[in-house]
């Protein structure tokens, strides 16, 4: 059959009728017939809630028709209701917090040692000691050592006092220059190895540059003193004239000989001989003269 007999002069379909179109037609019913049973469903639950809704009374003995006002309305439960009475609640209107503080503060680094803000002054020239640097045979490297409270810090404050004009002890207060920690200045006790460089004269005149290591005299720090014989080639044990050689110092002369150190042997405190012990020059003497026998006997 020809195409153009199928359809009239305006277009429409003549032809016979299409399968597909059935099929088409019958989906449509059974989609509407769907639809008309949901909708008589929801009619009737419709009725059984108006008809509930009618068995039910609205109280409305409570309402009340008075006028409140905008800042007595509330719109949230309060923090009693909120939170119990066994929570306390504090409400603030404004900043207490100070301007000045910051909301979050940096991270604080604690300070445990003194520090120097500038290099102090000294009697010689910084460039000249920076040049001596470069002379190996004008150096010296030197360990202070010795017992407890034998004046090894003392001794080291009197050398810097001598080479810092601006720097000295005073009446009230002890230098204690090698003293860095707040812990030692406030225990009076070296618990570090100090080091520090001077530029020292000898009887001709001669200058030198001196690395002295100022260690400390309680035995818990040894390790300490082990680090800074470990550094230098000579080694100066303080001995007390009063107390003599004690257990500690005769650790450090045989630990010195050990390292094949040069020792220097200096008495201090010779003046609590006298002002302490009370005794006449010749007993003295003989009481220096039985330290520095004992010294020679442990060497």
């Amino acid at each position: 059959m020809d195409q153009t007999d199928l359809y009239d002069q305006f277009g429409n379909y003549m032809g016979p009728e299409l399968e597909s179109d059935e099929e088409d037609d019958e989906q449509q019913n059974g989609y509407r017939h769907e639809l008309s049973n949901v909708g008589e469903t929801s009619d009737m639950e419709d009725d059984g809630d108006d008809a509930g809704g009618e068995d039910e009374a609205i109280d409305v003995s409570n309402l009340s028709t008075a006028v409140v006002l905008h800042e007595d309305k509330k719109y949230y439960p309060s923090a009693l209701e909120l939170y119990g009475p066994e929570v306390e609640t504090v409400v603030q209107e404004e900043d207490t917090q100070a301007l000045t503080e910051p909301i979050i503060a940096p991270v604080k680094k604690a300070k445990f040692s003194f520090v120097e803000q500038e290099i102090p002054e000294t009697v010689y020239d910084l460039e000249y000691l920076a040049d001596l640097m470069d002379s190996p045979e004008l150096l010296r490297n030197i360990a202070i050592a010795g017992h407890l409270h034998h004046g090894k810090t003392t001794f080291c404050d009197s050398l810097i006092e001598q080479t810092h004009p601006y720097l000295a002890s005073t009446e009230n207060k002890e230098l204690r220059y090698t003293d860095t920690l707040f812990t030692e200045q406030e225990r009076g006790v070296s618990i570090k190895s100090t080091p520090f460089t001077i530029l020292l004269p000898d009887l001709k005149d001669k200058n030198y540059l001196f690395n002295i290591l100022d260690t400390p005299g309680h035995v818990n720090f040894s390790d300490e003193v082990t680090a800074a014989f470990r550094l230098c080639d000579g080694v100066v044990i303080f001995v007390d004239a009063h107390e003599g050689v004690m257990l500690n110092t005769d650790r450090l002369i045989k630990h010195a000989m050990q390292e094949r150190l040069a020792i220097t042997l200096c008495v201090n405190k010779i003046d609590r001989l006298i002002l302490e012990l009370k005794l006449p020059p010749q007993d003295a003497y003989f009481k220096i003269k039985h330290i520095i026998d004992e010294v020679n006997a442990l060497i």
